[in-house]
């Protein structure tokens, strides 16, 4: 659930600051959202947190 709450907001799709407060610290690279260039770079530890953890199966 973090992994998708994350990159949904480095996707600029999720805004609500109850789900973003479950982020922590992590919240702080919201801005990314802002730099297409930067968005694969974010997410790319999230996308393999749920590669490893085998909720990437359809990808």
């Amino acid at each position: 659930r973090l992994a998708k709450t994350f990159i949904g907001m480095i996707k600029g799709e999720v805004t609500d600051e109850k789900q973003l407060e479950e982020l922590d610290e992590a919240v702080a690279l919201r801005g990314v959202a802002h730099m297409p260039a930067r968005v694969k770079c974010a997410v790319l530890g999230w996308h393999t947190l749920e590669g490893a953890l085998g909720k990437n199966e359809g990808h």
